[in-house]
């Protein structure tokens, strides 16, 4: 069998086995590596030797079903993908948010701005107040980031389909969006105010557009260059 051919058949048989284009070309490419080391340290390549480089390496449906094989087996991401892709996204939000709030309280806590012994007028409290709508802002839109941008590394590095990033990035795109915090300070005669829930509006703020947008934008980009990558290994 010519080596070629060989190899275009692995290639068909690990697409059929819906293996990630990106894996696929890397085993081909590798396999071809390999393949044409192995038939130079041969002293000829005649029919016979060619025909036992092939006996050695077997069929390309058999080699292809160990690589198959052997790459579910490797990452627990890649054997449940709905679990990692789908579900996690929905849990590693409001983990991120819940974070987020217990560091401002924290910190509001360590500025000595609590219920009942606030100052109004000190410099922690009116800087706190300046500040509170850029907290805000970040609150909800950092979380969203982060999460998005730990799927696309997760992604690239289990090397899955696409399409399992696109999920995940939709689901946490649509939680983003729908995130609204309340957060007021508290004074002298007023308790503070913090509440975190799911919110849909015809109308939505400029921030919840953001808050749908950047995890889109940053899975978007992982995808765009995971496929770009695919093309480069193809060609080269």
């Amino acid at each position: 069998m010519n080596a070629q051919r060989w190899l275009l058949e692995l290639r068909t048989e690990l697409v059929r086995r819906k293996l990630p284009p990106l894996y696929v070309e890397r085993f081909v490419l590798e396999l071809s590596d390999h393949l044409s080391n192995l038939l130079e340290d041969r002293m000829s390549t005649d029919a016979k030797d060619l025909h036992g480089v092939f006996q050695r390496l077997g069929s390309p449906g058999h080699v292809a079903a160990s690589a198959a094989q052997e790459f579910r087996k490797a990452r627990f991401s890649q054997r449940h993908p709905v679990l990692m892709f789908v579900v996690l996204p929905v849990l590693s939000l409001p983990v991120l948010w819940f974070a987020s709030l217990t560091c401002i309280i924290l910190l509001m806590g360590a500025l000595g701005i609590e219920s009942g012994k606030v100052d109004t007028g000190g410099a922690a409290w009116q800087f706190a107040n300046a500040c509170l709508p850029y907290t805000v802002l970040g609150l909800l839109i950092l979380p969203a980031a982060a999460s998005a941008a730990f799927f696309a590394r997760l992604a690239d590095r289990a090397q899955v389909s696409w399409k399992w990033l696109a999920a995940a990035s939709v689901v946490i795109a649509v939680l983003g969006g729908l995130a609204a915090i309340d957060i007021m300070l508290p004074t002298m005669h007023e308790q503070g105010r913090l509440t975190l829930g799911l919110s849909f509006s015809r109308s939505p703020s400029a921030s919840q557009v953001l808050q749908f947008v950047l995890p889109l934008a940053i899975c978007g980009w992982a995808i765009w260059r995971q496929m770009r990558n695919g093309r480069q290994m193809m060609h080269a």
